[in-house]
């Protein structure tokens, strides 16, 4: 979809929520499409259009509802705005067409994105940011611990089956066609270990319920010294462990952001395990589903030629390997 039409869209749907606009601009292209708005009061929104067929009205919605739990808990996570008509989404048609989008608004949130900080950082600023990161994250377990899910909530759940069964979510990695037939048997056979050591995981509400799921360094903002969380799309049910591998798989060296990665990780499990004693067990998941990243973010990137990353899926090919190896999935 051309940027014009998609500009023209927010235009119309901003006329659904009573705010009165002074400028809107694309804040960011991705799957979905971010238009940063100015308000004449002085408040800024993000206006978000989703992309087709990823979400149906109901887990939109139930997107909204868990946000609002954990900022009922005290976590900093964006607020929605609901229409004139009191609505958490819109329904937007494009100009002259049939085809619409699911539109939301949430408050914009300031801060610094950690990837562009963590850059400029020593080793002592990288760990106390993510021990807070540790802290944080183990505040949104513990919220969904404590919550207590509405009846008719609907999103999407990353288990065994979400992630490796025959349509997992994040698409069949071991299908690469970027694979050699020789690498594309090894990923097979390291999905079947997978499924194998994954099934016996525990799936109580101590180690699996409402996660992110895509908390790496661009959906976490710092605000002196506070942190907040963006970017609740992929937002689903599944293992606690694999929040904190997100957290912290853009610092293994072999991506393009890789940097202070020991120190990272071990401040990471010392924040979650300050606001969670007891446990080691999820901490010690933390590799597989390091391993798990690696491998769906294979697929994510062949399934978007348009994201232009296809060079990187050799090398991760080759760190899902050497990431198999090191867990005994993998001869």
């Amino acid at each position: 979809m051309n940027q014009e039409a998609l500009f023209r869209l927010a235009e119309e749907a901003i006329k659904l929520w009573d705010v009165e606009v002074e400028s809107i601009n694309l804040h960011l292209q991705s799957e979905n499409t971010v238009y940063k708005v100015e308000a004449l009061d002085g408040s800024t929104y993000a206006l978000r259009i989703h992309r087709k067929d990823y979400h149906d009205l109901d887990e939109l919605n139930s997107e909204h509802l868990w946000t609002k739990s954990l900022s009922n808990a005290g976590l900093l996570v964006p607020e929605a705005v609901v229409t004139k008509n009191g609505d958490t989404y819109a329904s937007v048609s494009f100009l002259n067409s049939d085809d619409y989008r699911y539109v939301g608004l949430v408050k914009w949130i300031e801060g610094t994105i950690l990837n562009d900080l963590i850059l400029g950082l020593e080793d002592k600023g990288v760990s106390d940011l993510y021990e807070s990161l540790g802290k944080v994250v183990a505040k949104f377990h513990k919220a969904t611990i404590a919550w207590k899910e509405p009846k008719g909530f609907k999103r999407h759940s990353f288990d065994v089956d979400g992630f490796l069964g025959d349509q997992p979510f994040w698409g069949r990695f071991w299908e690469a066609q970027n694979a050699t037939i020789s690498e594309r048997e090894k990923l097979a056979l390291i999905r079947k270990n997978m499924i194998e050591t994954m099934s016996e995981f525990s799936k109580n509400i101590n180690s699996f319920g409402m996660i992110h799921a895509d908390l790496h360094s661009q959906n976490v903002l710092i605000q002196g010294k506070s942190l907040s969380v963006i970017d609740f799309d992929d937002a689903g049910f599944g293992w606690y462990g694999f929040d904190l591998a997100v957290a912290i798989w853009d610092r293994l060296d072999f991506t393009a952001t890789g940097c202070h990665f020991d120190i990272a990780y071990q401040s990471l499990k010392k924040g979650y395990l300050g606001e969670r004693p007891d446990t080691g067990d999820i901490l010690e998941t933390i590799p597989i589903f390091l391993l798990m990243r690696t491998l769906m973010i294979i697929r994510w990137i062949e399934d978007r030629p348009e994201a232009g990353y296809e060079a990187f899926i050799p090398v991760l090919i080759n760190a899902a390997f050497d990431q198999a190896k090191e867990l005994k999935l993998l001869n």
